[in-house]
């Protein structure tokens, strides 16, 4: 007897979700696209850690002043999480400090200055200036050009 090969069934959901098995929600709503909520049901639960995120709510909200805080919170993470002397973890601090604040003034930074921290910063510890050239240079992030094109044209020379 010849087995015969079961074809995959082609599913046109028109957006929406497709479960090919069971969902337990544990008692929640289980939304396959958006869900619109009026009235007084407007309640958001979130855990876990949300240190350094941005929470928006209400109707159209947009975000346009992110902390340059939250881009340079891996860097700090990344020194604290080396193996160096307490006393070497506060220098680079103190220095990743300084090109925060510079680079918070986004294109009124001083170029010069701005390039020669980070190459310091390269030279003193490759793994945390890595870090600090991927928040300054990265796609989200919340900088002047300036400082931008500093960050990649110092992480090219690496």
């Amino acid at each position: 007897m010849a087995t015969r090969k079961q074809e995959k069934p082609t599913i046109d959901t028109g957006g929406g979700a497709y479960i090919g098995g069971s969902v337990n929600t544990g008692g929640g709503d289980f939304v396959g696209r958006d869900k619109k909520v009026s009235g007084g049901e407007r309640s958001i639960s979130i855990g876990g850690n949300v240190s350094g995120s941005n929470i928006i709510v209400g109707d159209h909200n947009t975000v346009s002043n992110i902390g340059v805080q939250n881009f340079f919170a891996p860097v700090y993470d990344a020194i604290e999480k080396s193996a160096r002397q307490a006393q070497e973890k506060a220098d680079l601090k103190a220095d990743v400090q300084e090109i925060e604040t510079a680079a918070a003034k986004k294109d009124a930074v001083d170029e010069s200055w701005l390039s020669r921290r980070l190459r310091n910063l390269v030279k003193m510890a490759p793994d945390i200036g890595e870090v600090a050239l991927s928040a300054l240079g990265g796609p989200g992030a919340a900088f002047g050009a300036i400082v931008k094109k500093v960050a990649e044209k110092v992480k090219a020379e690496g």
